[in-house]
């Protein structure tokens, strides 16, 4: 049989030994792998009628479920590459992203108008075609794009071949297979989803679909238990809140991948501890190398830190001064066929990322340039940090340099220094200083403006947690902006729209309190709603659990979505305790 390597082929092979298996689980609905085929066939019809032609960029921004994974296929079967966008970005942004990439179409769920870009295909009015048979492709075809941050201040689209997501899936760092069970929970824009979504489908695994929206705990523990997941992703942030929140309610898995950021040792040892049989593994790896360049299985007590282990299949690593000479602690340089084309449309940065290969035995072989700087050990590979300004929040990568050009367009800004600290959970937030024009009438609203238009342009781990406003920036002796002389963010002002209005009862106060502790802010009014104020899901978490133990209550971590403002939730946990309420 010969080597299959294009993703619809591998997928067509599964088709033909598990027709009638199940190959995706959303919302309590199972389809075979037969029955997807034939769906993603028919959407391959829809979009060649509509003149999608091989190596076309075809954006999809559609919600997690049966439809994204279809359409998905579809556009491969049709020789095109998929630009995953998620559902309900800014439309500037969206706009900016679908452009860059090339995109001759989008796919959403319905119609809608749009200012300016491709036109947008609803899946609501899809017309009816026979399916088709895929179109051929070659291994070096373009499969998807994935925009990271970059550091001119332009987002930069990886352009990911078959071929790179092919040797993902051969990797041989993980336990593949008609027997594992694995669970859909990444955004689909971020390149974790890659491996999610095509480690069951080509390998005739079951994908289970987390439900869309904000990321509930106690879902996300439901779906881990009802369906049987054995095989887990998670960010570093969520890895530590599960160890923190849900210890015991990972039991049931086989194998867990964390990565994204750095990992805890302690959280690593407690869940080693909790779980000696589980097989935990750190992933490692840019986008610009499909997901996974280095992954290390955990597989006893951690001491200093936890090595990003060894390059997985087909994949080389070498570890490089500035001169290009080896070296035991230097910057990582990857090669391989895990290697992207570079990024669409912009031939500078590529050629400036992906540079020749001095050691490579094969005649123009490329290696990547990550800007990470590691060590050599007995376990592989050490993470030391970054060369440059780059930061993970939440799991996305962002250049602070991006945040920075979006601010130089905004009015009322003379110069703006975006800088990455860490927080007392040990995640990365981000701080824009801020010196405004001389003609500013109005420096004090000048963030809570800023904010609001940048919440219109960026997602949202690029919202800076705060703005400080500076007279001047200091100077190096190089005449550069001293980041080290600026200072430090303590408690920001609040931001929001509504008026504050002060607490009026004790329970009150001890929210309003906690929540301006969780989210750095100067005060937090009864009014206010916990994910407006830049609250997310693994805040949630932590603050969840910090209220239980102030109130000596249970809470559902639902309980914030059902009752974001303080007045709301306040008034649960009175219900809950017994009282006459907590605004009486």
């Amino acid at each position: 049989m010969p080597t299959l390597t294009t993703l619809p082929e591998m997928f067509a092979a599964q088709v033909h030994d598990r027709g009638d298996e199940v190959a995706v689980t959303s919302g309590g609905t199972d389809v075979t792998f037969g029955a997807l085929d034939e769906r993603s066939g028919r959407i391959e019809a829809w979009l060649v009628a509509h003149g999608v032609g091989v190596e076309d960029v075809v954006a999809v921004e559609l919600e997690r479920g049966h439809d994204l994974i279809a359409v998905m296929i579809g556009v491969l079967k049709a020789g095109a590459a998929y630009l995953p966008l998620e559902v309900g970005i800014p439309e500037a942004r969206r706009e900016k992203l679908a452009t860059a990439a090339g995109a001759v179409a989008v796919v959403s769920a319905t119609d809608r108008t749009v200012r300016e870009g491709p036109r947008v295909l609803a899946l609501d009015t899809m017309d009816e075609h026979p399916p088709l048979d895929p179109r051929p492709v070659h291994p070096d075809g373009l499969a998807y794009i994935s925009f990271t941050s970059g550091s001119t201040g332009l987002p930069k689209g990886v352009a990911v071949p078959h071929r790179a997501v092919i040797r993902l899936i051969r990797g041989g760092f993980a336990d593949l297979g008609p027997q594992e069970t694995f669970l859909q929970l990444a955004p689909v824009s971020f390149d974790a989803s890659t491996f999610e979504i095509w480690a069951p489908l080509l390998t005739g695994g079951r994908l289970v679909i987390h439900p869309p929206g904000r990321l509930v705990s106690e879902e996300l523990v439901a779906t881990l238990t009802d369906e049987k997941v054995t095989t887990l992703w998670l960010t570093a942030g969520l890895f530590h809140r599960m160890v923190d929140h849900h210890l015991d309610d990972l039991a049931g898995l086989r194998q867990l991948l964390a990565g994204g950021d750095v990992l805890s040792v302690d959280h690593v040892n407690r869940f080693v501890a909790r779980h000696p049989s589980i097989r935990l593994i750190n992933g490692y790896g840019p986008t610009e190398n499909t997901t996974f360049t280095t992954c290390h299985t955990v597989t006893g007590p951690v001491t200093g830190s936890v090595p990003i282990g060894r390059p997985i299949r087909d994949t080389g690593v070498r570890t490089l001064d500035k001169a290009l000479n080896p070296a035991e602690t230097g910057e990582l340089h990857v090669t391989g066929a895990g290697l992207s084309r570079g990024y669409i449309g912009q031939p500078s940065a590529t050629a400036v990322s992906f540079v020749p290969d001095p050691y490579a035995e094969v005649p123009g072989a490329r290696m990547y340039r990550t800007g990470d700087l590691v060590r050599r050990t007995d376990d592989g590979l050490e993470f030391l940090g970054r060369g440059d300004r780059q930061v993970k929040i939440r799991g996305f990568r962002v250049e602070p340099s991006e945040v920075e050009r979006e601010i130089a367009t905004l009015p009322g800004v003379a110069q703006s220094v975006v800088l990455a600290h860490t927080d007392n959970t040990g995640e990365h937030r981000l701080t824009a200083y801020l010196m405004p024009t001389p003609d500013e009438d109005d420096p004090e609203s000048l963030p809570t403006r800023l904010r609001r238009a940048l919440r219109a342009a960026l997602p949202a781990a690029m919202i800076p947690s705060a703005f400080l406003t500076v007279e001047e920036f200091p100077i190096t002796a190089n005449g550069k902006v001293d980041p080290t002389a600026l200072p430090q963010p303590g408690r920001t002002p609040r931001d929001a729209d509504n008026n504050y209005v002060a607490p009026r009862s004790a329970t009150e106060q001890l929210v309003c309190d906690m929540w301006a502790e969780a989210l750095g802010l100067d005060r937090v009014g009864i009014l206010d709603d916990f994910f407006e104020l830049g609250g997310n899901s693994l805040l949630a978490m932590d603050l969840i659990s910090r209220t239980e133990l102030v109130f000596d209550v249970e809470l559902p971590i639902r309980a914030l979505l059902h009752h974001p403002s303080v007045e709301e939730f306040a008034e649960a946990i009175g219900d809950i305790l017994g009282t006459e309420g907590a605004t009486r």
